[in-house]
């Protein structure tokens, strides 16, 4: 079986497991007036983090979902208004910021294209209309098929927030393929930004974790959000050295699953029962509309699950597929032979 649901799959390696045997720990939970812990493999994952994406201070976090939801909750007390669109994994997702508890936040909707990138003129009109407390970014973007937004589209929104007073966080939890795929050193890419989540594991492989990266004075307010979330961890130095492992040798590594995604396309892209944006194909994800096949994506992935290869069917009429460090070139192109025999038959 050839599995390419999500990057969520991807194994740590042999490195992150001796180091997280070795690892030195302490008591992170015990904290200091900086709100640093006793951890130190934990503080030394924290300032690693800080510093490459260009932010004063960084808190390690079991979860991206947990991240996204304690910097809202950080940003903005409970009945602010946030503004997101319909499918930001933050509010299509993950939910919790937008309910009632833990976070009770209001989403006010921008629009986006086809492609799900932002439209400046949608967040200009919410920000003129509503009283935002913040605004919220994704790249890459989970749904859009893992897209990029630019330095100069993330510089340009938040320029415009500014002007309001409202912050803006970016879910970036695979923002290492973002900046692989546009060239740009990823401080580069979300200097602009107040907040920014990236996760540990996906492409980069840590099994546990996330990082939450601000200023001082805001990361500071948002270990008391964690406390509340019940983040808190104890010896997780242990958990940490993996992240610091996947940070200083995965990163790089990110390109091979690209040039993986991008070979996937190209195997399918003449299949007349499927419609294959090869623009949108940046990072690790191929979006497939299955429509013109005539079945629905759920059908679609069964029917490809049957043959031997695991998909994840995002709407009615997409399927998504990822690639990954434990998915190699035979896998790929194995997985398009499935694809192009499952749509003949159709």
């Amino acid at each position: 079986m050839i599995d390419l649901r999500s990057d969520t799959l991807t194994k740590p390696t042999e490195a992150m497991r001796k180091a997280m045997y070795a690892a030195e720990v302490g008591d992170a939970g015990r904290t200091d007036a900086a709100g640093r812990g006793e951890d130190p493999t934990v503080n030394r994952l924290e300032d690693l983090a800080a510093r490459l994406m260009g932010k004063e201070a960084a808190m390690f976090v079991p979860s991206g979902n947990m991240g996204n939801l304690a910097a809202l909750m950080t940003h903005c007390a409970a009945g602010q208004r946030v503004g997101v669109e319909k499918k930001l994994h933050v509010y299509h997702n993950e939910k919790a910021a937008f309910q009632a508890r833990p976070g009770g936040l209001i989403p006010e909707f921008f629009e986006t294209d086809d492609q799900s990138y932002p439209q400046f003129e949608s967040i200009k009109t919410i920000l003129n209309q509503k009283q935002i407390g913040l605004l919220c970014l994704e790249s890459t973007h989970n749904y859009g098929g893992g897209n990029c937004l630019t330095r100069e589209t993330i510089d340009s929104i938040c320029e415009l927030a500014k002007e309001k007073g409202v912050a803006v966080h970016l879910d970036g939890a695979r923002i290492h393929n973002a900046a692989l795929y546009l060239q740009t050193p990823v401080a580069e890419l979300v200097a602009a930004l107040d907040t920014v989540m990236f996760c540990l594991s996906k492409g980069l492989g840590a099994p546990v974790g996330s990082m939450l990266c601000g200023s001082d004075d805001f990361i500071l307010e948002a270990r008391k959000t964690r406390k509340f979330l019940g983040g808190t961890m104890r010896q997780a130095g242990i958990l940490a050295a993996a992240g610091i492992v996947a940070i200083e040798q995965q990163r790089d590594r990110l390109i091979e699953d690209h040039q993986h995604a991008r070979l996937l396309a190209e195997r399918i892209a003449d299949n007349r029962n499927i419609r294959l944006d090869m623009d949108s194909v940046q990072t690790n994800m191929v979006k497939l509309d299955v429509s013109p096949s005539g079945r629905d994506a759920q059908a679609f992935q069964e029917a490809l699950e049957s043959r031997g290869l695991k998909a994840n069917a995002v709407s009615d009429r997409f399927i998504r597929l990822v690639t990954y460090r434990e998915i190699g070139t035979d896998d790929i192109l194995r997985a398009a032979e499935i694809i192009n025999a499952c749509c003949r038959e159709f």
